[in-house]
Protein backbone atom coordinates (compact mmCIF):
# COMPACT_ATOMS: atom_id res chain seq x y z
CA UNK A 1 0.00 0.00 0.00
CA UNK A 2 1.25 3.46 -1.18
CA UNK A 3 0.26 5.53 2.07
CA UNK A 4 1.53 8.51 0.65
CA UNK A 5 -0.93 8.37 -2.28
CA UNK A 6 -3.86 7.13 -0.21
CA UNK A 7 -2.62 10.56 2.44
CA UNK A 8 -3.18 12.79 -0.97
CA UNK A 9 -5.96 11.26 -1.98
CA UNK A 10 -7.97 11.68 1.56
CA UNK A 11 -6.76 15.64 1.50
CA UNK A 12 -7.68 15.86 -2.10
CA UNK A 13 -11.39 14.40 -1.17
CA UNK A 14 -11.40 16.73 1.83
CA UNK A 15 -10.06 19.59 -0.03
CA UNK A 16 -12.73 19.14 -2.63
CA UNK A 17 -15.80 18.78 -0.33
CA UNK A 18 -14.72 21.88 1.91
CA UNK A 19 -14.58 23.85 -1.31
CA UNK A 20 -17.86 22.88 -2.54
CA UNK A 21 -19.57 23.98 1.31
CA UNK A 22 -19.55 20.93 3.25
CA UNK A 23 -20.14 20.96 6.50
CA UNK A 24 -17.24 20.47 9.00
CA UNK A 25 -18.20 17.28 10.24
CA UNK A 26 -19.23 15.70 6.82
CA UNK A 27 -15.64 16.29 6.04
CA UNK A 28 -14.28 14.34 9.28
CA UNK A 29 -15.91 11.76 8.44
CA UNK A 30 -15.74 11.11 4.42
CA UNK A 31 -11.95 11.75 5.32
CA UNK A 32 -12.21 8.93 8.04
CA UNK A 33 -14.75 6.28 5.93
CA UNK A 34 -12.17 6.54 3.66
CA UNK A 35 -9.08 5.81 5.22
CA UNK A 36 -11.19 3.05 6.72
CA UNK A 37 -11.95 1.71 3.70
CA UNK A 38 -8.64 1.25 2.33
CA UNK A 39 -7.10 -0.48 5.80
CA UNK A 40 -6.12 2.53 8.27
CA UNK A 41 -7.79 2.00 11.13
CA UNK A 42 -6.04 5.15 13.27
CA UNK A 43 -7.28 8.70 11.76
CA UNK A 44 -7.30 11.64 12.84
CA UNK A 45 -8.09 14.35 10.34
CA UNK A 46 -9.27 18.14 11.67
CA UNK A 47 -11.18 20.87 9.34
CA UNK A 48 -11.90 24.10 9.78
CA UNK A 49 -13.75 26.45 7.16
CA UNK A 50 -10.30 27.04 5.43
CA UNK A 51 -7.87 24.41 6.19
CA UNK A 52 -7.51 20.64 6.41
CA UNK A 53 -5.09 18.50 8.30
CA UNK A 54 -5.15 14.62 7.67
CA UNK A 55 -3.02 12.65 9.56
CA UNK A 56 -2.96 8.62 10.42
CA UNK A 57 -0.64 5.74 11.83
CA UNK A 58 -0.10 3.09 9.20
CA UNK A 59 -0.23 -0.72 10.92
CA UNK A 60 3.62 -0.26 10.68
CA UNK A 61 3.76 1.86 13.02
CA UNK A 62 4.92 5.05 10.75
CA UNK A 63 2.81 8.57 11.03
CA UNK A 64 1.92 10.49 7.42
CA UNK A 65 0.31 13.71 7.79
CA UNK A 66 -0.47 16.90 5.20
CA UNK A 67 -1.86 20.16 5.50
CA UNK A 68 -4.30 21.78 2.96
CA UNK A 69 -5.38 25.14 3.14
CA UNK A 70 -8.26 26.92 0.83
CA UNK A 71 -6.72 30.32 0.02
CA UNK A 72 -9.83 31.48 -2.17
CA UNK A 73 -12.89 32.12 -0.53
CA UNK A 74 -15.37 29.94 -1.39
CA UNK A 75 -19.44 29.55 -1.15
CA UNK A 76 -22.05 26.39 -1.76
CA UNK A 77 -21.76 24.41 -4.90
CA UNK A 78 -24.29 21.79 -4.47
CA UNK A 79 -23.44 20.47 -7.75
CA UNK A 80 -19.96 19.62 -6.77
CA UNK A 81 -20.76 18.57 -3.66
CA UNK A 82 -23.05 15.73 -4.87
CA UNK A 83 -20.44 14.62 -7.05
CA UNK A 84 -17.78 14.56 -4.51
CA UNK A 85 -19.87 13.08 -1.71
CA UNK A 86 -21.08 10.30 -4.42
CA UNK A 87 -17.15 9.13 -5.62
CA UNK A 88 -16.66 8.93 -1.56
CA UNK A 89 -19.63 6.82 -1.42
CA UNK A 90 -18.03 4.58 -4.62
CA UNK A 91 -14.71 4.76 -3.61
CA UNK A 92 -15.26 3.18 0.37
CA UNK A 93 -17.91 0.56 -1.83
CA UNK A 94 -15.23 -0.09 -4.08
CA UNK A 95 -11.56 0.59 -3.12
CA UNK A 96 -10.32 0.68 -6.42
CA UNK A 97 -6.38 0.43 -7.14
CA UNK A 98 -5.08 4.12 -5.57
CA UNK A 99 -4.05 5.08 -9.01
CA UNK A 100 -7.44 4.96 -10.38
CA UNK A 101 -8.70 6.48 -7.42
CA UNK A 102 -7.02 9.11 -8.08
CA UNK A 103 -8.24 9.50 -11.28
CA UNK A 104 -12.11 9.13 -10.11
CA UNK A 105 -11.36 12.38 -7.88
CA UNK A 106 -9.27 14.44 -10.73
CA UNK A 107 -12.29 14.13 -13.20
CA UNK A 108 -14.70 14.89 -10.94
CA UNK A 109 -12.84 18.13 -10.25
CA UNK A 110 -12.71 18.82 -13.88
CA UNK A 111 -16.57 18.35 -14.21
CA UNK A 112 -17.68 22.26 -12.83
CA UNK A 113 -20.35 23.17 -14.38
CA UNK A 114 -21.95 26.54 -14.25
CA UNK A 115 -24.76 28.91 -15.31
CA UNK A 116 -24.65 31.36 -17.88
CA UNK A 117 -24.78 35.09 -16.77
CA UNK A 118 -28.30 35.65 -17.80
CA UNK A 119 -29.86 32.38 -15.95
CA UNK A 120 -27.81 34.28 -12.69
CA UNK A 121 -29.27 37.01 -13.53
CA UNK A 122 -32.81 35.56 -13.94
CA UNK A 123 -32.01 33.80 -10.19
CA UNK A 124 -31.05 36.71 -8.36
CA UNK A 125 -34.34 38.55 -10.20
CA UNK A 126 -36.79 35.67 -9.14
CA UNK A 127 -35.43 34.99 -5.63
CA UNK A 128 -35.33 38.56 -4.62
CA UNK A 129 -39.07 39.56 -5.84
CA UNK A 130 -40.78 36.59 -4.18
CA UNK A 131 -38.88 37.20 -0.87
CA UNK A 132 -39.93 41.11 -1.11
CA UNK A 133 -43.51 39.51 -1.28
CA UNK A 134 -43.00 36.91 1.20
CA UNK A 135 -42.00 39.46 3.81
CA UNK A 136 -45.23 41.34 2.69
CA UNK A 137 -44.50 43.65 -0.29
CA UNK A 138 -47.06 44.68 -2.91
CA UNK A 139 -46.53 43.29 -6.48
CA UNK A 140 -45.18 46.74 -7.46
CA UNK A 141 -42.10 45.66 -4.90
CA UNK A 142 -41.67 42.48 -5.64
CA UNK A 143 -41.13 44.05 -9.59
CA UNK A 144 -38.57 46.61 -7.91
CA UNK A 145 -36.79 43.98 -5.81
CA UNK A 146 -36.33 41.61 -8.81
CA UNK A 147 -34.26 44.93 -10.64
CA UNK A 148 -32.26 45.42 -7.51
CA UNK A 149 -31.51 41.57 -7.68
CA UNK A 150 -30.43 42.16 -11.00
CA UNK A 151 -28.39 45.37 -10.47
CA UNK A 152 -26.89 42.97 -7.07
CA UNK A 153 -26.16 40.08 -9.86
CA UNK A 154 -24.42 42.12 -11.82
CA UNK A 155 -22.32 44.41 -9.57
CA UNK A 156 -21.40 40.84 -7.98
CA UNK A 157 -20.06 39.09 -11.50
CA UNK A 158 -17.89 42.53 -12.00
CA UNK A 159 -16.57 42.88 -9.10
CA UNK A 160 -15.35 38.81 -8.90
CA UNK A 161 -13.93 39.27 -11.94
CA UNK A 162 -11.85 42.00 -10.73
CA UNK A 163 -11.18 40.15 -7.91
CA UNK A 164 -12.44 42.32 -4.98
CA UNK A 165 -12.80 40.97 -1.37
CA UNK A 166 -16.12 39.95 0.24
CA UNK A 167 -16.39 42.74 2.33
CA UNK A 168 -16.44 45.36 -0.23
CA UNK A 169 -18.13 43.30 -3.23
CA UNK A 170 -21.21 43.24 -0.20
CA UNK A 171 -20.70 46.73 0.81
CA UNK A 172 -21.06 48.05 -3.06
CA UNK A 173 -23.46 45.28 -3.64
CA UNK A 174 -25.65 46.63 -1.05
CA UNK A 175 -25.18 49.92 -1.96
CA UNK A 176 -26.08 50.22 -5.80
CA UNK A 177 -29.57 47.72 -4.87
CA UNK A 178 -30.07 49.74 -1.95
CA UNK A 179 -29.91 53.32 -3.78
CA UNK A 180 -31.19 51.60 -7.11
CA UNK A 181 -34.51 50.84 -4.75
CA UNK A 182 -35.10 54.10 -3.30
CA UNK A 183 -34.80 55.91 -6.66
CA UNK A 184 -37.50 53.46 -7.96
CA UNK A 185 -39.89 54.31 -4.82
CA UNK A 186 -39.00 58.29 -5.18
CA UNK A 187 -39.70 57.61 -8.76
CA UNK A 188 -43.48 55.58 -7.87
CA UNK A 189 -42.59 52.35 -9.30
CA UNK A 190 -41.81 50.64 -5.75
CA UNK A 191 -44.33 51.04 -2.49
CA UNK A 192 -42.43 50.07 0.47
CA UNK A 193 -38.79 51.04 0.22
CA UNK A 194 -37.56 48.82 3.03
CA UNK A 195 -39.07 45.71 2.01
CA UNK A 196 -37.88 46.61 -1.87
CA UNK A 197 -34.31 46.69 0.30
CA UNK A 198 -34.60 43.46 2.37
CA UNK A 199 -36.40 41.33 -0.78
CA UNK A 200 -33.14 41.94 -2.55
CA UNK A 201 -30.78 41.56 0.11
CA UNK A 202 -31.70 38.07 1.11
CA UNK A 203 -29.18 37.25 -1.65
CA UNK A 204 -26.75 39.02 0.17
CA UNK A 205 -27.76 38.49 3.93
CA UNK A 206 -25.25 35.71 5.61
CA UNK A 207 -28.28 34.08 6.85
CA UNK A 208 -27.46 30.80 6.32
CA UNK A 209 -23.84 31.13 7.51
CA UNK A 210 -24.96 32.78 11.04
CA UNK A 211 -27.00 29.90 11.02
CA UNK A 212 -24.67 27.40 10.60
CA UNK A 213 -21.92 28.84 12.64
CA UNK A 214 -24.12 28.91 15.82
CA UNK A 215 -24.77 25.15 15.10
CA UNK A 216 -20.95 24.44 14.46
CA UNK A 217 -20.68 26.45 17.67
CA UNK A 218 -23.31 24.25 19.82
CA UNK A 219 -22.12 21.12 18.32
CA UNK A 220 -18.78 21.53 19.35
CA UNK A 221 -16.61 22.77 16.78
CA UNK A 222 -15.70 26.02 18.86
CA UNK A 223 -12.85 26.82 15.73
CA UNK A 224 -15.28 26.59 12.38
CA UNK A 225 -18.00 27.78 14.31
CA UNK A 226 -16.08 31.10 15.39
CA UNK A 227 -14.78 31.61 12.14
CA UNK A 228 -17.93 31.74 10.44
CA UNK A 229 -19.27 33.71 13.09
CA UNK A 230 -17.25 35.97 12.38
CA UNK A 231 -17.39 35.81 8.45
CA UNK A 232 -21.52 36.70 9.14
CA UNK A 233 -20.97 39.28 10.97
CA UNK A 234 -18.65 41.12 9.29
CA UNK A 235 -20.97 40.68 6.15
CA UNK A 236 -23.84 42.27 8.01
CA UNK A 237 -21.63 45.14 8.88
CA UNK A 238 -20.79 45.58 5.37
CA UNK A 239 -24.29 45.28 4.90
CA UNK A 240 -25.23 47.87 6.53
CA UNK A 241 -22.26 50.31 5.91
CA UNK A 242 -24.00 50.02 2.25
CA UNK A 243 -27.29 50.47 2.64
CA UNK A 244 -26.35 53.93 5.17
CA UNK A 245 -24.19 55.39 2.16
CA UNK A 246 -27.35 54.86 -0.12
CA UNK A 247 -29.66 56.51 2.33
CA UNK A 248 -27.09 59.59 2.80
CA UNK A 249 -26.57 59.88 -1.61
CA UNK A 250 -30.55 59.67 -1.97
CA UNK A 251 -31.12 62.55 0.47
CA UNK A 252 -28.80 64.39 -1.55
CA UNK A 253 -30.04 63.22 -5.07
CA UNK A 254 -33.51 62.99 -4.04
CA UNK A 255 -36.03 65.87 -3.14
CA UNK A 256 -38.19 63.91 -0.99
CA UNK A 257 -37.17 60.69 0.96
CA UNK A 258 -39.26 57.66 0.24
CA UNK A 259 -41.99 57.24 2.77
CA UNK A 260 -43.25 53.39 3.34
CA UNK A 261 -46.92 53.29 3.70
CA UNK A 262 -48.56 50.81 6.31
CA UNK A 263 -48.99 47.31 5.07
CA UNK A 264 -51.58 45.47 3.23
CA UNK A 265 -50.92 41.84 4.44
CA UNK A 266 -51.55 38.73 1.78
CA UNK A 267 -53.96 35.90 2.94
CA UNK A 268 -52.38 34.15 5.73
CA UNK A 269 -51.25 31.11 3.78
CA UNK A 270 -49.99 32.87 0.14
CA UNK A 271 -47.13 33.57 1.46
CA UNK A 272 -45.97 29.55 1.55
CA UNK A 273 -46.58 29.89 -2.42
CA UNK A 274 -43.87 32.68 -1.78
CA UNK A 275 -41.40 30.56 0.11
CA UNK A 276 -41.84 28.29 -2.64
CA UNK A 277 -40.87 30.51 -5.13
CA UNK A 278 -38.42 32.28 -3.27
CA UNK A 279 -36.21 29.79 -2.01
CA UNK A 280 -36.49 27.97 -5.99
CA UNK A 281 -35.65 31.07 -7.07
CA UNK A 282 -31.92 31.11 -5.99
CA UNK A 283 -30.88 28.27 -7.77
CA UNK A 284 -28.29 29.36 -9.71
CA UNK A 285 -26.47 31.15 -6.56
CA UNK A 286 -25.94 27.61 -5.31
CA UNK A 287 -25.15 25.74 -8.64
CA UNK A 288 -28.21 23.57 -8.77
CA UNK A 289 -28.74 22.15 -12.41
CA UNK A 290 -31.16 19.62 -12.34
CA UNK A 291 -35.07 20.60 -11.77
CA UNK A 292 -36.14 17.75 -9.32
CA UNK A 293 -33.47 19.38 -6.80
CA UNK A 294 -34.65 22.77 -7.03
CA UNK A 295 -38.23 21.64 -6.91
CA UNK A 296 -37.38 19.44 -3.95
CA UNK A 297 -35.46 22.31 -2.12
CA UNK A 298 -38.57 24.92 -2.74
CA UNK A 299 -41.06 22.29 -1.02
CA UNK A 300 -38.62 22.18 1.53
CA UNK A 301 -38.85 25.97 1.79
CA UNK A 302 -42.63 26.27 1.61
CA UNK A 303 -42.76 23.01 3.97
CA UNK A 304 -41.04 24.93 6.93
CA UNK A 305 -42.86 28.09 6.40
CA UNK A 306 -46.01 26.25 6.34
CA UNK A 307 -45.06 24.63 9.77
CA UNK A 308 -44.32 28.06 10.96
CA UNK A 309 -47.58 29.14 10.19
CA UNK A 310 -49.70 26.13 11.25
CA UNK A 311 -47.86 25.72 14.48
CA UNK A 312 -48.57 29.71 15.58
CA UNK A 313 -52.05 29.42 17.75
CA UNK A 314 -49.82 26.46 19.96
CA UNK A 315 -46.60 27.86 20.38
CA UNK A 316 -47.51 32.03 20.39
CA UNK A 317 -43.71 32.44 19.58
CA UNK A 318 -41.88 33.05 16.62
CA UNK A 319 -38.91 31.77 17.77
CA UNK A 320 -40.34 28.28 19.31
CA UNK A 321 -42.29 28.20 15.47
CA UNK A 322 -38.93 28.26 14.14
CA UNK A 323 -37.57 25.16 15.89
CA UNK A 324 -40.72 23.44 14.69
CA UNK A 325 -40.20 24.50 11.54
CA UNK A 326 -36.55 23.44 11.26
CA UNK A 327 -37.30 20.49 12.57
CA UNK A 328 -39.69 19.81 9.85
CA UNK A 329 -37.08 20.83 7.24
CA UNK A 330 -34.40 19.08 8.65
CA UNK A 331 -36.22 15.75 8.86
CA UNK A 332 -37.79 16.82 4.98
CA UNK A 333 -34.28 17.20 4.03
CA UNK A 334 -33.20 13.59 6.09
CA UNK A 335 -35.43 11.80 4.15
CA UNK A 336 -34.93 13.41 0.82
CA UNK A 337 -30.95 12.64 1.14
CA UNK A 338 -31.46 9.50 1.22
CA UNK A 339 -33.68 8.79 -1.48
CA UNK A 340 -30.94 10.25 -3.73
CA UNK A 341 -28.10 9.51 -1.92
CA UNK A 342 -27.50 13.29 -2.17
CA UNK A 343 -25.81 15.17 1.23
CA UNK A 344 -28.43 16.74 3.62
CA UNK A 345 -26.69 20.08 3.08
CA UNK A 346 -28.19 20.18 -0.54
CA UNK A 347 -31.89 20.17 0.38
CA UNK A 348 -31.31 22.44 3.84
CA UNK A 349 -29.42 25.44 2.43
CA UNK A 350 -32.57 26.74 -0.03
CA UNK A 351 -35.08 24.91 2.33
CA UNK A 352 -33.73 26.99 5.33
CA UNK A 353 -34.13 30.38 3.48
CA UNK A 354 -37.43 31.63 4.18
CA UNK A 355 -36.09 30.65 8.16
CA UNK A 356 -33.03 32.47 8.81
CA UNK A 357 -32.92 35.69 10.16
CA UNK A 358 -31.62 37.78 7.09
CA UNK A 359 -33.89 40.85 7.88
CA UNK A 360 -32.64 40.78 11.52
CA UNK A 361 -29.44 40.56 10.66
CA UNK A 362 -30.01 43.86 8.08
CA UNK A 363 -31.79 45.82 11.15
CA UNK A 364 -29.28 44.69 13.81
CA UNK A 365 -26.28 45.78 11.78
CA UNK A 366 -28.21 49.04 10.75
CA UNK A 367 -29.24 49.91 14.49
CA UNK A 368 -25.56 49.84 14.96
CA UNK A 369 -24.35 52.30 12.52
CA UNK A 370 -27.22 54.64 13.74
CA UNK A 371 -25.95 54.11 17.36
CA UNK A 372 -29.04 53.15 18.39
CA UNK A 373 -27.71 50.48 21.16
CA UNK A 374 -31.56 49.94 23.00
CA UNK A 375 -32.54 48.96 19.36
CA UNK A 376 -29.56 46.86 18.37
CA UNK A 377 -29.36 44.92 21.84
CA UNK A 378 -32.91 44.06 21.28
CA UNK A 379 -32.92 43.23 17.47
CA UNK A 380 -29.39 40.85 18.10
CA UNK A 381 -30.71 39.03 21.17
CA UNK A 382 -33.95 38.04 18.70
CA UNK A 383 -31.45 37.48 15.94
CA UNK A 384 -29.24 35.12 17.95
CA UNK A 385 -32.64 33.17 19.67
CA UNK A 386 -34.14 32.64 16.17
CA UNK A 387 -30.72 31.56 15.14
CA UNK A 388 -29.92 29.16 17.88
CA UNK A 389 -33.81 27.94 17.21
CA UNK A 390 -33.02 26.78 13.84
CA UNK A 391 -29.49 25.67 15.05
CA UNK A 392 -31.31 23.18 17.73
CA UNK A 393 -33.44 21.89 15.35
CA UNK A 394 -30.97 20.88 13.05
CA UNK A 395 -29.03 19.58 15.43
CA UNK A 396 -32.23 17.74 16.81
CA UNK A 397 -32.74 15.86 13.67
CA UNK A 398 -29.65 15.22 12.69
CA UNK A 399 -28.51 13.56 16.12
CA UNK A 400 -31.37 11.33 16.12
CA UNK A 401 -30.48 10.30 12.42
CA UNK A 402 -27.03 9.10 13.50
CA UNK A 403 -28.64 7.48 17.05
CA UNK A 404 -30.48 5.33 14.73
CA UNK A 405 -27.73 4.78 12.59
CA UNK A 406 -25.26 4.12 14.95
CA UNK A 407 -27.96 1.65 17.18
CA UNK A 408 -28.81 -0.16 13.48
CA UNK A 409 -24.95 -0.74 12.69
CA UNK A 410 -24.67 -2.24 15.75
CA UNK A 411 -27.26 -4.44 15.67
CA UNK A 412 -25.84 -5.77 12.57
CA UNK A 413 -22.62 -6.36 14.08
CA UNK A 414 -24.41 -8.13 16.81
CA UNK A 415 -26.08 -10.50 14.29
CA UNK A 416 -23.48 -11.02 11.81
Amino acid sequence: MDYDALLLLASDLGYGLLESGAEIYRVEESIQRLLLAYGVAEADPFVIPNCIFVSFTTPSGQVRSQVRRIVASHGTDVDQLELYNGLCRRLCAETPPLPQAQEQLQAVRKVRRSFSLFTVLLSYLLGAAFFSLFFGGSLRDGLCAGICGVVIGLCMATLTWLRTNLFLKTMLCSALSALTALALTWAGLGEHSDLIIIGAFMALVPGAMFTNSIRDIMAGDMMAGLSKLADSLLTGVSLALGAALALGVSQLLFPTSAVNASLSPWPHLLPVLFAFLGSGGFFALYNIHTLPGTLICAFGGALGWLVYLLTAPLLHSDIAQTLAAAIAISAYAEIMARLRKCPVTSYQMLALFPLVPGAGIYYTMEHAVNGDVAAFTSSLLHVLGVAGALAVGVLIVSSAVRMYATFHHKKESIRS
